[in-house]
């Protein structure tokens, strides 16, 4: 063979050699360029400025649990974009928070009325009690109802009403148990993850394993069980915020209860592994905050938190105690079965962070296009 055709068979073989690697990095250059273009899009100013409203039972500061927070978030970013934000509450605590002016929700109350009907948008997160929509259903304005559980508004989802309706659906999970005639979209609750991470140097060492909300729906019973069957293994239970709390009057030494946290980073500094026996959850707020700490989340079937987690923690069946506290024990005693559950962790926000940031994306996009009078 000539030196030529030697020389273009070497060629030839490099290119081969190459190809997969030149596909995957434009493959790389694309997602890059994506979140670059998502990230870059989240500070951009609205064109066209909105009056938005809060309608929700609860706001912060009386209620840090996981659907004021994503309320608060929401109307952050809102506000950021430079729309007019306020609160109507049934139960508020304060008359502001962080700026927000927060108001008394009262049918009767004619400052009340004329706020709700004339805001160009309501976003709405209270109960589906027909008292609740004693004001808004006069409004020929848009309302965005926010959907964080799956047992309420079947009277309104399947049928049309007189308002228009947007439903926001916080997973897929919510989504698929509570199809809807209206327009809808996805958006996951946002958690602001860059605070979380200077966590990861304090929970690599640490082996308490923890429950945040000491209610039967975040499984109680479950952890219970497994606190006595573990002896040499310490425990702490965080109080919850809302729903009964199920709390031991004589807990055993290995168990400690801790108040309910406005910061929940108090929490994590002080755990290794958190466990989420819960019976219902439609996505896993807790979850994400702790797989961004570095914390190993062990959690069980159901439906939120498996689509929150995605695969990057360990999934036990909810009533399978010995399965429970094997995984504990693994993760205790196995520091590179604990890194590496670790590390699924923080590639899960990175994909949680780009899809919330696109959800609140698609929220600003719908209401921005509402035209106004």
């Amino acid at each position: 063979m000539s030196r030529e055709l030697l020389g273009l068979a070497a060629f030839a073989v490099i290119c081969i050699i190459l190809a997969p690697l030149y596909k995957n990095n434009t493959n790389l250059h694309k997602l890059v360029t994506h979140r670059q273009v998502i990230v870059a899009k989240e500070s951009l100013p609205a064109e066209n400025k909105k009056t938005i409203v809060l309608l929700s039972d609860t706001f912060l500061p009386g209620s840090f649990a996981g659907s004021e927070l994503s309320a608060y978030e929401t109307m952050k970013y809102m506000r950021s974009r430079g729309h007019e934000c306020t609160a109507f509450i049934k139960h508020p605590k304060a008359s502001e928070y962080d700026g927000f002016k927060v108001y008394q929700y009262d049918t009767n109350n004619e400052f009340c009325k004329s706020q709700l009907l004339n805001a160009d948008v309501i976003f709405f997160q209270m109960k589906d009690d027909p008292e609740n929509f004693k004001i808004i259903d006069q409004r020929v304005k848009p309302i965005f109802i926010m959907i964080h559980v799956v047992n309420c508004y079947h009277w309104l989802l399947p049928q049309n009403v007189k308002f228009p309706v947007t439903v926001i659906y916080n997973s897929n999970m919510t989504q698929d148990t509570l199809p809807t005639i209206h327009d809808n979209m996805r958006m996951i609750p946002y958690v602001k993850l860059d605070p979380f991470i200077p966590l990861r140097q304090h929970t690599v060492n640490s082996s308490v394993v923890c429950l945040i909300n000491c209610n039967k729906n975040k499984g109680t019973s479950q952890f219970y069980e497994m606190v006595y069957a573990m002896p040499d293994v310490q425990f702490l239970a965080i109080k919850g915020g809302y729903a009964n709390q199920d709390i031991k009057d004589s807990p055993p030494p290995n168990l400690t209860y801790m108040e309910n946290q406005k910061d929940i980073r108090i929490v994590f500094k002080k755990i290794g592994i958190l466990v989420m026996p819960s019976r219902n959850e439609t996505w896993g707020r807790t979850a994400v905050e702790a797989m961004a700490s570095g914390v190993p989340v062990i959690h069980s079937e159901a439906g939120g938190l498996v689509e929150c987690v995605g695969g990057a923690g360990i999934l036990c069946q909810r009533d399978d105690i010995e399965a429970w506290c094997q995984a504990i024990r693994r993760l205790i005693g196995d520091p590179a079965y604990r890194e590496r559950i670790r590390q699924y962790g923080f590639k899960r926000v990175k994909d949680i962070d780009l899809e919330q940031r696109r959800g609140r994306q698609e929220l600003a996009m719908k209401v921005e296009a509402i035209e106004t009078d």
